[in-house]
């Protein structure tokens, strides 16, 4: 008598063979992309390294665009948009924290200065792309370094760049927005304080969230074992990632804002607007 998965009442050889075909299938999809993401990391980085050199901000603006555009494709994300980024500048832009695709999906869209961890600055290739990208890096632990990237990001913002901040501090998994931190929110006053003839600085939260059967595995918590390089591998095996980014309305913060008050309506809003997906 011929034998059967019990579970999915397949003939046993079959089902071994599509184990197989499967296993040969994952190998296949890692090493394509994988070789993807370095040949695209090969072919953009000399000019981006050219561009930073000459602090030529369009182009770095351009390349960054470019590649975040192309590793979304690879890795399969999906991205849906409601409402769209405010074409005021400067801006501040204020979101919630779940991957380091969140950078991905929302690059893909708007080029922005991230203010991410000072650690992601030595990571292999990555730290080195980030810099040149560019990124503000902070230690949240120092308050003297704190201090040093908020007249970072004011400096950025009096330049009419986009800079990007994720104030809850950390990533999660995605269940629930953290409380806000208000301290580089500073950054609003300071840069008020350097540019006299500007009124306010545009502050946009936009909501980042992950949907789908993939939902928990897309997200990349700082209490996670995993290491960066091996939960890139597991977003490669997933194929396809549903992510919304819901852009609510800019808020103009002039100089008596208060940072903690600001922080608080953020918070609210992202909370809300992560919660309608």
């Amino acid at each position: 008598m011929e034998k059967r998965d019990l579970q999915t009442d397949v003939p046993t050889g079959e089902t071994n063979l599509l184990q197989i075909v499967r296993s040969k299938l994952h190998v296949f999809r890692l090493t394509y992309v994988l070789s993807a993401v370095a040949v695209t990391i090969a072919f953009l980085w000399p000019p981006l390294e050219v561009a930073a050199y000459l602090r030529f901000r369009a182009g770095q603006w351009f390349i960054a665009r470019t590649f975040h555009k192309i590793i979304a494709t690879m890795l399969g994300l999906n991205i849906s948009v409601k409402g769209q980024p405010a074409p005021s500048r400067p801006l501040l832009v204020i979101a919630n924290h779940v991957s380091w695709l969140d950078i991905v999906a929302i690059s893909s869209m708007l080029p922005a200065i991230f203010v991410t961890q000072h650690g992601v600055a030595s990571w292999p290739v990555f730290g080195r792309l980030a810099k040149l990208s560019p990124s503000i890096f902070v230690n949240r632990d120092r308050k003297r370094e704190v201090l040093q990237t908020i007249n970072h990001i004011s400096d950025a913002l009096g330049a009419d760049d986009v800079v990007a901040i994720f104030p809850e501090g950390t990533s999660t998994d995605g269940m629930a927005v953290l409380p806000f931190r208000s301290a580089l929110l500073g950054a609003v006053r300071e840069t008020l304080h350097k540019a006299e003839d500007l009124r306010a600085v545009h502050v946009q939260p936009v909501s980042v969230r992950y949907a789908g059967p993939n939902r928990r595995l897309a997200a990349w918590a700082r209490e996670d074992d995993s290491s960066f390089f091996s939960h890139l591998l597991q977003v490669i095996r997933l194929r396809r990632i549903d992510v919304t980014l819901r852009w609510e309305a800019p808020i103009p913060a002039d100089i008596q804002a208060d940072r903690k008050a600001l922080a608080r309506t953020l918070e609210q809003t992202i909370r809300r607007s992560a919660a309608q997906g």
